[in-house]
């Protein structure tokens, strides 16, 4: 017999415990944040452009050896349907091999990374920031294995205060002098105490390697190869994303790098926050509700690899909450987000300033994009997610191309956004053609949330207006056009994405008629 099909309501109890996970990835990203933003201001005021444009490309190339040192392994991990001692140590194992591989050559090639950037001050930032190739695997891959064991508490507290106590060293560093070094302190000092953290607390939450799987070794070959294709789709996906930079700093000088870095860090960190938490908490869960789903027999079985209704009910449910989550507040920074980087920068960062809007559009559509590839990632498909980062790297590739020849920082930015959208495009369509997500549901969805975002963008950019003291007549009608749309909204709520999303989990209350008869029936057998 087959598996017993899962009710609406029966999903309460699990998505709570997403809820959970959620907040408890978002309340530590808020403190990270804080923290982020403050150590931003410090050195922005001691560091200068030209020494931060050689740290940012010295963090590229060692970011972009990041994917390989990590090599899928954390993402395979979160997506196992059951995490033993036997996995977890392969997994260990052949990410200190990654690891040290990309610590020797970082050191061997540091001089001549530094010619390339015509910086000298390059070869020491590589070689202090090739010191976490030591630790990033270990804690990567133990982080992954705390939240797969749903211990989502864990592993924020760890990585929050990881991340305090580099940000205090390399603030500490950069007093007593060591300028620009202590940038790179900074990731070496956060690695390490991940690493030292998650890897205790993992190891003590496993259960004891007893039984038949539970101290079985892990299948390196297997492992190796599912964990390289995600190494290289990461890769591929980071250098998409770095062009513009890379770009910025061979073309049109590392000034204009360190412009351009300061803007994707200011747009970064809620960017980085809001995809991170979404793909942490909706991998293992949505990789829970397609080992749930029932197996029908071969004559009801979808056509053309379709996926279950549950699974394609979740994943749609999963997409619409990103899209509301990363189009509000991006269009709300969008709006107030240049004069905010100027008070937090100071004077002489007016032209990374204008870059804020441009990036802002670029992130809300990255962090729907990332949430996308995770939905592949559990299906299985390799061949969609090839399909459309390969669409998203043509299209940034030929942007950049552009925006060099006419030697602009806007067009850099606008051209990652072209290459977001066209990856985003190329995977609606593939789901469309194969069933994944409900497609219908989830166009009308975005739309409805892109809308929303057009209102949040002119109260960011009133707010910004008004706080310099500029004239803005069209902040007398902020106040009375939110209590309008509240007013209007209200009895308009159930038809949001959103809030059909939550009713559904059963997060909040139950007042659609036919979400409610749903919860009393069992589906039919597909």
């Amino acid at each position: 017999m087959g598996k017993e099909t899962v009710l609406p309501g029966e999903e309460r109890p699990h998505s709570h415990a997403v809820v959970s996970g959620t907040l408890w990835n978002y309340s530590g990203a808020v403190v990270a944040s804080l923290l982020q933003l403050g150590y931003t201001a410090y050195t922005g005021r001691a560091v200068s452009a030209a020494a931060f444009g050689a740290f940012a490309s010295a963090l590229s190339i060692t970011q972009l050896l990041g994917y390989f040192a990590n090599a899928g392994l954390a993402t395979t991990v979160l997506r196992s349907r059951e995490l033993t001692r036997g996995l977890l140590v392969a997994t260990v194992r052949l990410g200190l091999l990654s690891g040290l591989v990309c610590f020797a050559l970082v050191q061997a090639t540091a001089p001549l990374w530094a010619e390339v950037w015509n910086a000298p001050e390059t070869t020491g930032l590589l070689r202090v920031l090739g010191l976490q190739f030591l630790f990033l695997p270990v804690g990567a891959v133990s982080a992954a294995g705390l939240r797969r064991l749903q211990a989502q508490r864990a592993a924020v507290l760890v990585e929050t205060g990881a991340l305090a106590a580099g940000l205090l060293t390399g603030t500490l560093l950069l007093a007593a002098g060591w300028n620009p070094l202590g940038l790179a302190a900074t990731s070496v000092t956060t690695q390490l105490g991940i690493a030292v953290l998650a890897g205790m607390l993992v190891a003590r939450r496993l259960p004891s390697p007893g039984g038949r799987t539970g101290g079985r070794p892990g299948r390196y070959r297997e492992l190796a190869g599912f964990s390289g294709f995600l190494a290289g789709h990461q890769l591929a996906q980071y250098v998409t994303n770095t062009v513009p930079l890379w770009a910025a700093g061979a073309v049109l000088g590392p000034v204009a790098a360190g412009y351009y870095s300061r803007s994707t860090l200011f747009t970064g960190l809620l960017l980085t926050t809001l995809a991170a938490g979404l793909t942490r908490v909706t991998t293992p869960a949505l990789t829970r509700v397609r080992a749930q789903a029932p197996e029908p027999s071969p004559e009801a079985r979808p056509p053309g690899g379709r996926e279950e209704p549950a699974v394609r009910r979740a994943a749609t449910d999963v997409l619409l909450a990103a899209s509301a989550l990363s189009f509000l507040p991006f269009a709300f920074l969008a709006g107030a987000g240049s004069g905010a980087l100027r008070l937090l920068l100071g004077p002489g960062w007016d032209e990374a300033a204008g870059l804020v809007p441009p990036l802002c559009l670029f992130s809300a559509v990255a962090v729907v994009y990332a949430v996308g590839l995770s939905v592949d990632t559990v299906c299985g498909s390799h061949r969609r997610m090839a399909a459309a980062q390969a669409a998203a790297a043509v299209v940034t590739l030929a942007g950049a191309v552009l925006a060099t020849a006419g030697d602009s920082l806007t067009l850099l930015a606008l051209a990652a956004l072209a290459g977001q959208l066209g990856g985003l495009a190329v995977q609606m369509w593939k789901w469309r053609g194969h069933g994944v997500v409900e497609a219908r549901r989830l166009w009308v969805g975005y739309a409805v949330h892109a809308a929303l975002g057009l209102a949040a963008y002119a109260s960011g950019a009133a707010l910004s207006r008004t706080a310099a003291g500029l004239p803005c007549p069209a902040v007398l009608l902020v106040l009375p056009a939110v209590g309008l749309a509240v007013v209007l909204c209200r009895p308009l709520r159930t038809r949001l994405p959103l809030y059909r999303v939550a009713a559904a989990r059963g997060l909040l209350p139950l007042r659609v008629p036919d979400l409610r008869r749903s919860r009393t029936t069992r589906p039919q057998a597909q």
